[in-house]
């Protein structure tokens, strides 16, 4: 059987270390919960888009259309990362396939942030747990 040349990872949200490929997802709708302080938001032409100011995602996004995407079943769904994921960020791995022949991940360290904890930003001063 004629080996698979393996590609290498194109970029922090794809990788390509075998011949299935994995993507790495950021949801929008996690950085607008979290009150990402990296998101904004422009209006043009009676529309608002928004986007990401650290580019983890690149598109820019119509807020009116992702807000009806959302109230479907399925959701909004994922971006997929074009650069490393900031702590913020809710992420997870998009497998090719579920269930491998090959056996496991050759690459296991890009599965590190397939799963991230809720982040808050708070805007109020800090209390002093002493005073």
């Amino acid at each position: 059987m004629p080996q698979i040349p393996l590609a290498r990872e194109s970029s922090a949200g794809s990788c390509r270390h075998c011949p299935v490929f994995c993507e790495r997802l950021v949801y929008l709708a996690g950085c607008i919960e979290s009150g990402c302080p990296r998101l904004y938001a422009y209006d043009e032409r009676g529309r608002r888009y928004v986007g990401c100011l650290e580019k983890v995602f690149s598109p820019e996004v119509d807020l009116e259309l992702f807000e009806r995407a959302q109230e479907s079943r399925g959701g909004f769904g994922g971006l997929r990362a074009h650069r490393e994921p900031l702590p913020v960020c809710r992420t997870a791995i998009e497998r090719t396939f579920a269930h491998r022949a090959d056996g496991g991940c050759v690459n296991p360290d890009f599965l590190l942030s397939e799963i991230r904890e809720a982040f808050r930003v708070s805007g109020g001063p800090r209390k002093d747990p002493e005073g």
